[in-house]
């Protein structure tokens, strides 16, 4: 019983087997993908630092009790004791920025342009980790197409060979022939062996996306959903809308929040503030003691660096300005690009299976026409390739489409749902 139990222990635990299909991947990464998950506290940070922003406009509170106990003469005096004494204060004060020559509300401008960078930062990546995660997925589900195509492949060219080889023996077919069959099924071999190294890939590239034990095991059902490409579309709208723009747009009201700001030092700044003071050896203290303070300042040299940091922060604000004009054009251009290339992708795909349709017509023909010796082995063998490439073309340029799709998507600045 001892050994059973040592022997059970001992056994490998089964993976885990997840089965998802691309709606429940999608909300997984979402909630799971790390880059997305860091990426929203950045954002969250950014804003409770927007909100933070408002407090130079509010009054400042603080209030105070203390308690002393001591033999020092002179307090002992205030006290009214002579010996050891025990004495009670109470504080509050109330302190009011009335004017900051402008500086408060630049703050919050700055601050409001740092909560946009982020957000737009936070659509950058989520943009980013969706296309990785339909890029993984269409090249897993290609994986397993293309494995499933190689064992059909495989068992075409075993069927092929052993026709061949009955010929051969026969007298109507040569050696050469013979030997490229037999090379034909050593690669049909090979196809086998990449198309399931190209799943086990494909597969921890995808468990990277979604945040995954690499020791699990995951099924994938379904493919992405795939849409045509609109026909009429306004790239200067989408452009606009694009996080690379939105980034571009916060920098440069940043960098204007920041030129903006400099011209506060040329200002006065205007304070207010008042206190309540009480004091006595006895617990609550009695008796108040006010004081109210109103201080202006008014700076009238800084050697120069105040003048030179505004000129500064203006060309910075210039430059910023231009940026994002670049980068508007560039997403437009990049726009066009994707948009043109998923056409392309769409068009690409429709005539891969068009033409698949008709290699099959012509494979079945051929192959009659071979076993009753009308054809030659050469123009059979044209033909017998030229299908299994159209079969390998087909899955291809459904990948490349799926491909084209999530390029478009990410160049919009499409992100999962949250």
């Amino acid at each position: 019983m001892r050994v059973l139990l040592l022997f059970t222990l001992s056994l490998p635990v089964a993976a885990e087997t997840l089965t998802l299909d691309f709606a429940t991947a999608a909300k997984s990464l979402a909630a799971n993908n790390r880059d997305i998950l860091a990426a929203r506290k950045n954002m969250q940070t950014a804003q409770y630092n927007y909100r933070g922003a408002y407090a130079g406009f509010l009054p400042q509170v603080t209030a105070g009790v203390n308690y002393t106990q001591g033999n020092s003469a002179t307090t002992a005096q205030l006290a009214g004791q002579s010996a050891t004494y025990q004495l009670y204060s109470a504080s509050l004060g109330v302190s009011q920025s009335v004017f900051s020559g402008l500086s408060d509300y630049y703050k919050v401008k700055g601050a409001r342009a740092n909560a946009e960078l982020s957000e737009a930062n936070f659509a950058l990546t989520a943009a980013k980790a969706l296309y990785e995660l339909k890029a993984s997925w269409s090249l897993l589900s290609l994986a397993k197409r293309q494995y499933e195509l190689a064992l059909e492949t495989q068992k075409r060219r075993q069927d092929n060979m052993k026709m061949i080889e009955l010929r051969f023996n026969s007298g109507s077919e040569n050696k050469g022939s013979l030997l490229l069959a037999q090379s034909y099924r050593a690669q049909a071999d090979r196809d086998v062996n990449q198309s399931l190294r190209q799943r086990t890939n494909s597969e921890t590239e995808l468990k990277r996306v979604l945040n995954l034990p690499q020791d699990s095991e995951i099924q994938i059902s379904g493919n992405t959903e795939v849409r045509l490409p609109p026909e009429n579309f306004a790239l200067g709208d989408a452009a606009r809308k694009t996080p690379e723009y939105r980034q571009a747009s916060a920098q440069e009201l940043s960098a204007e929040a920041t030129a903006d700001a400099s011209i506060s030092p040329f200002f006065p700044t205007v304070t207010a503030s008042g206190s309540l003071f009480r004091q006595g050896p006895d617990f609550f203290p009695q008796g108040d003691r006010w004081s109210v303070n109103v201080g202006v300042s008014y700076p009238l040299f800084s050697g120069g660096k105040d003048y030179y940091a505004l000129k500064a922060n203006n060309s910075a604000f210039e430059a910023a300005k231009r940026n994002r004009e670049s980068i508007e054009t560039q997403r437009i251009s990049k726009l066009q690009q994707a948009l043109q290339g998923f056409r392309a992708a769409v068009e690409n795909a429709k005539v891969s299976e068009s033409l698949l349709s008709a290699s099959m017509v012509r494979a079945q023909i051929a192959r009659v026409k071979y076993m009753s010796g009308l054809l030659s082995f050469d123009q059979w063998d044209i033909i017998e390739n030229e299908l299994i490439s159209r079969q390998k073309d087909v899955l291809q340029t459904r990948y490349d489409l799926e491909i084209a799709q999530a390029v478009w998507e990410q160049a919009l600045g499409e992100g999962p749902a949250n």
